[in-house]
């Protein structure tokens, strides 16, 4: 293709290409204003947010791409000389140089406001080491498919943390559990729900009900960690969509799904679990898959109330679903969301935390430390 057909094509395209970004830029700009609103409740807002650092990825591409179409189809020197030396007329190229630049701004607003929602949060931050006793905890959703099990055992096993939440550990998973039990010297666990293995000897326990209709529940297990008192919540809450016809919302997930994103049901559980949290009187950890990724604006509420183990103490983005393999795709595709926390009180300080290998679920592990605080 000859230089003066690309340019050809080029000055073709151009004009569409600047409108294209310039309605993009537009979307993004309001996005961002209802974001800052903090409006919720609305499904197609919601699924918004929670895949929001994606939004802002193509500028990436739509900052520079019109700048440097606009470079390619400039007027040769000699001919823009010819023009401004003659009598000035109203130029369209003019208004649309004009509107381009603020195009241009505009991107470079939002560029600000993406790097600083989503890319400050991810920078790593130094952790002082721990002074003080700690101890350390794993939260997995096993998948109840998971066909690797032995390899997931072996995995946390080698971890050896000293306390293991498990989610999705469906009925009759005991039998394929042992080498746990046979490490774990105390264990508890809703049947087909989630799990408790831990080292420390189990005071209390209580099945808490985080919903009241179909009645999703939470166990809890205060623990005693030499003479000290340590309230873990395992949690597995609903995926934030509406169930078809004679289907639970979980069931037959593709990306029709998203036509029934709904959170209703899943903010729900978390204020019920938020509120029970407040008559909590030891130290405490929630861990769990959440179904909720850290865009959400429901998390900025639980954030509120507890720390966040991965933001106190790790590096990156730490997404943790989907696992590609898992699901059929190529594994070059990373996980897209995080949405497996270890949630702690203030007596508690993350020292580290780090996203756990593939181990045969559609979800990566997450382990964390943690420092007593309390002297």
């Amino acid at each position: 293709m000859s230089w003066s057909t690309a340019h050809r094509w080029l000055s073709l395209l151009s004009r569409p290409l600047r409108r294209l970004v310039f309605a993009y830029a537009l979307l993004l700009t309001l996005f961002a204003l209802l974001r800052l609103l903090r409006l919720d409740g609305i499904p197609l807002l919601d699924l918004a947010n929670t895949f929001a650092p994606y939004l802002f990825m193509p500028l990436v591409v739509t900052f520079p791409l019109p700048i440097l179409v606009a470079r390619a189809t400039s007027e040769p020197s000699e001919r823009a000389r010819k023009r401004l030396s003659s009598p000035r007329k109203f130029s369209p190229s003019a208004d649309s140089s004009h509107s381009q630049r603020w195009t241009v701004l505009l991107q470079l607003a939002l560029i600000a406001i993406g790097l600083y929602w989503f890319a400050m949060p991810a920078l790593y931050t130094p952790v002082a080491p721990p002074k003080g006793d700690t101890f350390t905890a794993v939260t997995f959703n096993v998948q109840g498919s998971n066909h690797e099990l032995g390899r997931a055992m072996d995995w946390l096993l080698e971890q050896a943390p000293d306390i293991i939440v498990l989610q999705e550990t469906a009925e009759g998973y005991d039998s394929r559990l042992a080498p746990l039990y046979e490490a774990y010297a105390h264990e508890d666990h809703i049947e087909g729900s989630v799990r408790i293995f831990s080292r420390y000897v189990i005071l209390q326990r209580e099945v808490i009900s985080i919903e009241d209709e179909p009645g999703r529940l939470a166990l809890r297990l205060l623990l005693d960690q030499d003479g000290r008192e340590l309230a873990v919540y395992a949690v597995h809450l609903t995926l934030p969509l509406r169930p078809q016809e004679n289907q639970a919302a979980d069931e037959d997930i593709g990306p029709e799904a998203l036509l029934r994103y709904d959170e209703a049901r899943r903010n729900a559980q978390i204020r019920r679990l938020l509120t029970l949290l407040t008559e909590e009187s030891a130290a405490t950890i929630v861990a769990g898959d959440f179904n909720m990724s850290d865009t959400s604006l429901i998390y900025g509420e639980l954030a509120g109330q507890l720390g966040d183990a991965w933001r106190g103490a790790g590096a990156g983005a730490g997404r943790t679903w989907p696992l590609a393999e898992a699901i059929g795709l190529p594994r070059i595709i990373r996980p897209l969301l995080r949405i497996d926390y270890i949630w702690h009180s203030e007596s508690l300080r993350p020292t580290f935390a780090a996203v756990g290998a593939p181990i045969g679920s559609d979800h990566l592990p997450l382990a964390a430390e943690f420092e007593w605080t309390d002297g």
